[in-house]
């Protein structure tokens, strides 16, 4: 019995963690439409780039939906943002993870 407790609290903390990422995903594309930069790189500048890496590569066409993340969608808020512009405004450490973004959203 205890295993089957742990495995529903297990796949309710994976579906919760899955709507935060959902979340940020979203509120980091809002800050990249709305040019808030300074905002953003202030964000990346707490937290650990391979962190970023990590939960980027997770991400793939599967991925986004059980996130319900529609790429189509994603692709056009992106397109309005030149992500070589803002690359070079956070800073040569965010290479790799606009270089993923973008990889995601082709």
């Amino acid at each position: 019995m205890a295993n089957g407790l742990s495995k529903k609290m297990a796949e309710l903390l994976e579906k919760m963690d899955d709507k935060v990422l959902a979340a940020k995903i979203n509120a980091a594309v809002d800050m990249l439409k709305s040019e808030n930069y300074d905002e953003l790189a202030k964000k990346l500048r707490k937290v650990d780039k391979n962190e970023i890496m990590t939960k980027l590569s997770e991400i793939n066409d599967e991925k986004l939906k059980e996130l319900k993340l529609d790429k189509a969608e994603l692709k056009q808020k992106m397109s309005s943002i030149d992500l070589d512009a803002v690359q070079k405004m956070l800073g040569e450490s965010t290479t790799e993870i606009i270089g993923k973004i973008k990889d995601i959203i082709k």
